[in-house]
């Protein structure tokens, strides 16, 4: 009889932002930063910032960067792409930038090149902007999937992605606060 395969530890990093913080910086509505903030596309600019705060990865300077949207140099062991991905009530597609939107397709085989090509992936869950929650997945984990016909060029649904953490892993929270960093001179 075969045992059942445990469940792989992942801690998931919840942070809170304030609404009205960043309502006040753009200069407009709270209504609007709370519309535009739920909009995977929009988000998607800042998550990369604040993954890059919370898990100490360099953005690429390019956001049409053929890797990833993240790099940590590790020494001798070399370097550590990280993807980061948005999702709110839509599907969380894993292929890079280049295959998704209006006109844009991909095969299988993007799909596993664009996996193949990072190390992890963060998942930034928005269904309760403006609370996000970080799940950072070892690219494996999604190629697993792949593999097993459980995730396609169309991606995950968020039903579809609940179930894969609650099936796969032993889920552990964090709350961590974003801090917002001063610039290197203030503006007189």
């Amino acid at each position: 009889m075969k045992s059942p395969t445990s469940k792989r530890p992942l801690t998931v990093v919840r942070s809170v932002v304030s609404l009205e913080d960043i309502a006040n910086a753009l200069r407009i509505s709270s209504a609007d930063a709370l519309e535009k903030f739920q909009d995977p596309r929009v988000a998607s600019w800042f998550a990369e910032i604040w993954g890059e705060t919370l898990f100490g990865f360099r953005r690429h300077p390019s956001s049409n960067n053929p890797g990833s949207d993240g790099k940590m140099a590790l020494g001798p062991i070399g370097r550590f792409e990280i993807s980061v991905r948005c999702f709110n009530r839509h599907n969380i597609k894993f292929q890079k930038s280049k295959f998704i939107g209006s006109g844009r397709t991909a095969t299988s085989n993007d799909l596993i090149e664009s996996v193949e090509a990072v190390e992890r992936v963060v998942i930034v869950d928005l269904r309760e902007f403006p609370v996000l929650y970080f799940y950072p997945i070892d690219s494996k984990d999604i190629l697993r999937e792949i593999r097993q016909d459980r995730l396609t060029a169309n991606g995950l649904t968020p039903r579809r992605f609940d179930a894969l953490i609650s099936s796969n892993y032993e889920v552990t929270s964090v709350e961590i606060e974003i801090p917002i960093p001063e610039p290197a001179s203030a503006p007189q």
